[in-house]
C-alpha cells in the first residue's frame, strides 16, 4: 500500500507543478480563464489566481518531496474539490464552451462533466497519500534521520519511474482525446459543407 501511495503522490505532483508552469507561462490567459467562469466578482480574480497559483505550486513540491504529504494531498484534494464545484456551478448554467484552466500535465479541454469526475478521481489519489504515509522518496524522513539508502533506494527509483511512466500515459491519453475531438469536428463540419 506504500508503494501506491508513493505512485499517487509523485503523480499528483506533476500534476500540480505542470499545471502551476502552465498558468504562470501563460498568465494573462489564466485570468481570462478565471474570470470567463462568472463565479468571483472581477476585483477578485487576480488575487484569487495568484493565490490558486501559489497553492498550486506549494502543494506540487511538497508532495514531491514528501514533506509534509498528509497536508499537501489533504490541500490539493480541497483545490480539486473546489475546480470541481466551479465546473458543475457552468455546467449547469449550460456554458460548455469554457476552456477548463488546468494546463500542464490535466490540460486545456472545454469543460465537461467528464472533468468533474477526473478530478474525483485525482482527489481519490489525494485521499490515499493522505491515509497511507510513506517514508519512500520523503525528505522529510531523510532529516528525521531514516536512511537515506532506503528511502532513496532501488525501491524508490522503480516506483517513481511508474508514477512517471502513469503521468506518460495520462499525457497521452489527454493528447487522443484532443485529436479525437478535433476530428469529430472537422468530420461534422465536412458533413455540413457536404449538405
Amino acid at each position: 500500500m506504500e508503494a501506491l501511495s508513493v505512485i499517487c503522490r509523485i503523480f499528483l505532483a506533476i500534476v500540480f507543478i505542470s499545471s502551476g508552469a502552465s498558468s504562470l507561462r501563460y498568465w494573462h490567459v489564466h485570468i481570462g480563464i478565471i474570470k470567463d467562469y462568472r463565479i468571483l466578482p472581477e476585483p477578485w480574480v487576480r488575487c484569487f489566481a495568484i493565490l490558486d497559483h501559489t497553492i498550486k505550486w506549494l502543494t506540487g513540491i511538497s508532495l514531491l518531496l514528501g514533506i509534509y504529504s498528509s497536508l499537501a494531498a489533504l490541500i490539493g484534494s480541497g483545490l480539486l474539490l473546489m475546480y470541481s464545484i466551479a465546473l458543475a456551478i457552468n455546467l449547469l448554467r449550460g456554458r460548455k464552451e469554457l476552456s477548463c484552466g488546468c494546463g500542464g500535465l490535466a490540460g486545456n479541454h472545454s469543460i465537461s462533466w467528464k472533468l468533474v469526475w477526473r478530478n474525483l478521481f485525482l482527489m481519490t489519489m489525494c485521499l490515499c497519500v493522505y491515509h497511507v504515509t510513506a517514508s519512500y522518496g520523503s525528505l522529510l524522513s531523510v532529516i528525521g534521520g531514516e536512511s537515506i539508502s532506503r528511502i532513496y533506494g532501488t525501491e524508490y527509483w522503480i516506483i517513481a519511474g511508474t508514477a512517471l511512466l502513469l503521468a506518460l500515459l495520462f499525457s497521452i491519453f489527454n493528447e487522443l482525446f484532443v485529436i479525437r475531438k478535433k476530428m469529430q469536428e472537422l468530420l461534422a463540419k465536412e458533413r455540413q459543407q457536404s449538405s
